[in-house]
C-alpha cells in the first residue's frame, strides 16, 4: 500500500494530515526549505512549535515538487495581508497549512479556497467555559443540551471547523467566530461567508485529534490521513 512518501499531488482538491513525526521522515531533499521559510521558522521559540511548522511546510514542498517540477527548495510563498500564505505565478490554485498536538496538515486546490485545521484533544480544556466565546447563540444552546460527557467532542468539532472555514475566506481567527454559524449538513457543515459557499467536514486522528477542512461548494475533496511510521496512507 502507498506510503506519504508515494503521495503525489496531481491537482483538483486535497486535504492531508500526518503525524510531524511522520512527515519530518520524510526523504531530506523533499523538505528543503528556501532560506526564507527557514528563517521565518527559526525565530519561532518553541522547538515543537519549529519542528511542525518545518515538517508542515516540507510536507507541502513534498507534495508540490513533482506538480510544478521544482525542486521543493524553490517553491517560494508570499503571504497575504493576513499572513495567509499563497503561491505566487500559479493563477487558480489555493494552498493552506495547520499544525498542532504533534499533527500537521496541507490543504491544495486547483477548485478554488480551502482551509484546513488540526487541533488535538489530549490538553484539558474547559469547553463549558470558552464555550460562549466561540459558538453562535444558536450552536451554543445545541452544545449546552447535549450530555456534559458528550460536549468535549462536539466542541472540538465546532472549534476546528470554523478555523478551517475561517482560513478558506481568508480571515482566519481576526474574524469573530461568535458571528459564524454552521449550517449542518448530515455528517458536514456549511457556511456562506465572505462571498464564499463552503462545505466543511472533519474526521477524528486516531490520539483524538481533530482533522478538518473547507472547500468551496461543489468541490470534491480527496482527504488522505497518514499513519505513524510503518503504517500506510488512510484515504
Amino acid at each position: 500500500m502507498a506510503t506519504l512518501s508515494d503521495l503525489m499531488f496531481t491537482g483538483g482538491t486535497l486535504a492531508v494530515a500526518a503525524p510531524a513525526d511522520v512527515a519530518a521522515a520524510l526523504p531530506a531533499e523533499r523538505l528543503e526549505l528556501p532560506p526564507d521559510e527557514a528563517a521565518r521558522i527559526a525565530r519561532f521559540r518553541q522547538a515543537q512549535d519549529r519542528h511542525e511548522r518545518a515538517a508542515a511546510h516540507g510536507l507541502l514542498r513534498h507534495l508540490l515538487g513533482s506538480w510544478l517540477g521544482r525542486e521543493p527548495s524553490g517553491i517560494v510563498l508570499a503571504r497575504e495581508a493576513g499572513d495567509r500564505p499563497f503561491l505566487p505565478g500559479v493563477p487558480s490554485f489555493d494552498l493552506n497549512l495547520s499544525h498542532g498536538a504533534g499533527w500537521v496538515a496541507v490543504g491544495l486546490s486547483t477548485a478554488g479556497r480551502i482551509g484546513v485545521d488540526v487541533e488535538g484533544a489530549a490538553r484539558p480544556v474547559d469547553w463549558d467555559g470558552v464555550a460562549p466565546v466561540f459558538l453562535h447563540p444558536a450552536e451554543l444552546a445545541a452544545y449546552r443540551g447535549l450530555p456534559a460527557g458528550a460536549r468535549p467532542r462536539q466542541a472540538l468539532e465546532y472549534w476546528s471547523v470554523k478555523e478551517a472555514c475561517l482560513k478558506a475566506t481568508g480571515e482566519g481567527l481576526v474574524a469573530e467566530p461568535r458571528s459564524v454559524r454552521l449550517t449542518p449538513d448530515g455528517a458536514a457543515w456549511r457556511l456562506a461567508r465572505a462571498g464564499l459557499s463552503l462545505r466543511a467536514a472533519s474526521r477524528v486522528l486516531p490520539d483524538g485529534a481533530r482533522f478538518a477542512w473547507a472547500a468551496e461548494e461543489g468541490v470534491e475533496v480527496k482527504v488522505v490521513v497518514a499513519g505513524r511510521p510503518g503504517r500506510s496512507v488512510e484515504v
